[in-house]
This record gives C-alpha cells, sequence and structure tokens, in this order.
C-alpha cells in the first residue's frame, strides 16, 4: 500500500462523532460565554474598564464555539446532519458569521487550496507571484504591501471580519443571500434595542471587544495554516488536492492551552485530508498519519517571520519577504 493509501485509510478510522460529547460542550459553552456576559454587565454597572476582566475569557469561548461551528460546517460535530445544521445556526449567530455563508467559503477555499489558477474564486489571503507584483502597477503594490502589512493583518482585519459577514452577496446565491439578510434583521431589531436604551457602550465592552479578540485569534491561525514560508502553490496542471493538502497546509505546534482553544486546527494538513474527523481527534489522527509523512512543522512563535512572507516565489517554491526583491535589484 502507497503512502497516500495508507494515510487515507488511517484517518478514516478516526471519522467517529460523539452525539453525548458534542451536545454537552455544545451546551456548556453557550452556558458559559452567556455567563460571562451576565458577569461582565454586572461589573460594568460598578466600573467599565474592570470588564476587561472577562475580555479574555470571552474571547476564548468565543473560539470554541467557532470550533463547534466548524465541525458542525464539515458535519462532523454531530453524526445526524439536521443537527448539525441547527447547531451551526445557532453558533454562526453568536460568532455573527452566518453558517450558511461560512460554510460555502469554507468549502470553496478546500476545494481548491493552493491552485495558483483558482486564486480569484479561493477566499483566502490576496497571495501575488513574485513575478506578478514586479510587474504591477504603483497603485496595486501600495495596496498589496498594505493589505499583507502586520498593521493590517492583525489590527484591521479582526475588524473588517465583524463587518464582512454583513455583507448579502447575490452571486453567492439566494439560500446565503437570504440567510445573511435574515441575520442582518435581527441584528439590526437588537441594535435599535440596544441603541433606543442607551446600551451602545456596555454592548461595545461586554461583546464586540471579545469579538475582536476572538476575531484576532482566529486570523492568526488560519493565516499560520496556509500562508507560511515553505507552504505549496501550484498551477492547475500540477495540482492536486492530496499533495496540497500536504504540503500547503500548516501542521502548526503551539501549547496545549492554545490547541485546545484553536480546536486542534493547527493539525491543519490533516484536516484538509479529511474535514470529517472531529476537532477533538484530530491531534491523534495526525500523530498517527504523521507516521506515513515527512512533516516539517512549524510554530506558533513564528507569527511575525510568517507574516512578513508575502509574495509566491516560483522558482525558489516558497514565499518570500518583498523586501528581497529589493536587496536582489541592488545586488
Amino acid at each position: 500500500m502507497d503512502t497516500r493509501n495508507k494515510v487515507i485509510t488511517t484517518l478514516r478510522t478516526f471519522e467517529v462523532s460523539d452525539n453525548q460529547m458534542a451536545l454537552r460542550t455544545y451546551l456548556l459553552t453557550i452556558l458559559g460565554f452567556v455567563t460571562l456576559i451576565i458577569a461582565s454587565g454586572l461589573l460594568f454597572s460598578v466600573n467599565p474598564w474592570l470588564t476587561l476582566l472577562f475580555w479574555f475569557p470571552s474571547a476564548i469561548l468565543l473560539c470554541r464555539l467557532f470550533v463547534m461551528q466548524h465541525d458542525a460546517g464539515h458535519l462532523s460535530l454531530f453524526t445526524k446532519n439536521k443537527y448539525n445544521r441547527a447547531a451551526g445556526l445557532v453558533l454562526g449567530f453568536i460568532t455573527m458569521i452566518p453558517s450558511r455563508l461560512w460554510n460555502h467559503i469554507h468549502d470553496a477555499h478546500h476545494g481548491i487550496l493552493g491552485n495558483l489558477d483558482m486564486r480569484k474564486i479561493n477566499p483566502e489571503l490576496w497571495t501575488l507571484t513574485v513575478n506578478e507584483y514586479v510587474n504591477a502597477s504603483f497603485k496595486k503594490k501600495f495596496l498589496y504591501r498594505f493589505m499583507r502589512s502586520i498593521f493590517a493583518r492583525l489590527i484591521l482585519t479582526p475588524a473588517i471580519w465583524i463587518i464582512v459577514p454583513r455583507i448579502p452577496l447575490p452571486h453567492l446565491g439566494l439560500k446565503i443571500f437570504l440567510s445573511v439578510l435574515a441575520h442582518n434583521i435581527i441584528y439590526g431589531v437588537l441594535l435599535y434595542f440596544i441603541i433606543v436604551n442607551d446600551w451602545t457602550l456596555i454592548f461595545t465592552f461586554i461583546y464586540l471587544i471579545p469579538l475582536y479578540f476572538f476575531n484576532l485569534i482566529a486570523a492568526i491561525f488560519f493565516y499560520l495554516n496556509h500562508q507560511y514560508e515553505n507552504t505549496s502553490w501550484e498551477k492547475g496542471e500540477h495540482w492536486d488536492l492530496f499533495t496540497a493538502s500536504i504540503n500547503g497546509s500548516a501542521h502548526l505546534v503551539s501549547s496545549p492551552f492554545w490547541s485546545w482553544v484553536s480546536g486542534n486546527v493547527g493539525c491543519h494538513h490533516i484536516h484538509h485530508l479529511n474535514t470529517k474527523i472531529p476537532s477533538s481527534k484530530l491531534a491523534n489522527a495526525t500523530e498517527e498519519a504523521n507516521k506515513h509523512l515527512d512533516i516539517t512543522p512549524i510554530y506558533l512563535h513564528q507569527l511575525f517571520h510568517h507574516l512578513r512572507c508575502a509574495l509566491w516565489d516560483e522558482e525558489a517554491n516558497k514565499l518570500i519577504p518583498i523586501r528581497f526583491l529589493s536587496k536582489n535589484r541592488k545586488n
């Protein structure tokens, strides 16, 4: 049996969802998050800045809620599709990322990962090759450098992801359009009551700020899962999903705490090989599958190194910092 078949066969043994554990985690995490929101509200009445004590815990529970939403989108949280859809709907409302919209863009991501010819419809971060950047206009170069900057990635992106899921896009289909619209109507009604009751500041302190930090954590992990120095991009004729999953998805190593917070999403090469594996089983699946693979892990503390790698060098087969172009020209 070749390596590919060994890995695929090994991973199938981990496609086991546990309804009781999933329901217990689902209910307890929602209850925990609601409890933190109420506690933050009570502290706000004493001193608004005391809510700072709950910003990080609330953001962490939002991460855990999104981990379950992610599993539900892949139909791996519960054993029945209708349970996954129902859970995703509720979780998407809390995280402010409608489940229909998320499932669509995320499924697209899984289908065309690392395919240079499919970048126009790939919802990943904007990536240019060295030649494309060199031949781009000044305006395009400026915009690209800004969008790939550390400021944009770590400061701007978390705020943008509060706004982007609010935009109904007709070209994604009627169901997604109506889903986003329905979410916006509900959010609009809630926002109306928040404003008329003068709750805007408390809403910002107990929910919007933790939501921002959740988006920041998510942005870091999603970035490192694919945008690292020795990732892989291939043109369509040389591209295949198995190789792209192995070479274009990171094995991101972090502490046990961050592995728990992120639902083991750092085992991303394995997740892309088999989306039916629940997040709780990804670490064990990775340990077994890696016995058949030659994987070089990356580490969370390398974030800023990989953030600077912004251009795909087709000759070197890696992402390089834009500043390397200037150095090469001087030489």
